[in-house]
């Protein structure tokens, strides 16, 4: 059976196709294939970290998260993926950074998507208008560190991104 795509919509696919399986058995498996992602963890000068509540279609509900951002087609390659780092930062929350430390990657849902998620922190900020996309309700805030750490506690920060990139920047030693 070759690769078959099952849906596609804007840059998102589902795909089935053959695949061997460490032990040599050769399955079917069906993927949600997904151009990636960028997490901005942007700290201001006066130690906040820049925040968003943002609407979310799929779960209908608000949620509290870092800036991010899917990865368009021009933007694959290494540079381009900090260059899309930068853009959203600016789309969604009107800010430019001078100083920015690349935390690696994570894998959001690997069960059933391909999709990577590439974690930057942003700090040197600086204001410069951006447009967010039409389809995104945003709006903008900071957070103290503690009170960001009390938000995963309590409940008010939910999302698994936010959670991941805050976790990554702090054990390296990026945040006072």
């Amino acid at each position: 059976m070759e690769k078959q795509t099952l849906c596609k919509w804007h840059c998102f696919e589902v795909v089935e196709e053959p695949h061997q399986l460490p032990d040599q058995r050769q399955v079917q498996v069906t993927t949600l294939q997904h151009p990636g992602a960028v997490v901005i963890l942007a700290i201001n000068s006066r130690g906040k970290i820049i925040m968003e509540r943002q609407y979310r279609t799929a779960i209908k509900d608000w949620l509290v998260e870092l800036p991010a951002g899917t990865i368009e087609a021009n933007e694959q390659s290494p540079q381009g993926i900090l260059e899309c780092a930068k853009r959203e930062l600016q789309e969604e929350v009107n800010l430019v950074a001078e100083e920015w430390h690349n935390l690696g990657k994570l894998y959001p849902a690997p069960g059933f998507c391909d999709e990577i998620q590439y974690l930057f922190v942003a700090k040197g900020l600086s204001a410069k208008a951006g447009q967010c996309d039409e389809d995104e309700f945003i709006e903008v805030f900071e957070m103290g560190i503690e009170e960001f750490e009390q938000g995963i506690v309590n409940g008010t920060i939910n999302d698994a991104k936010t959670i991941a990139c805050y976790s990554r920047a702090k054990l390296s030693g990026l945040l006072s």
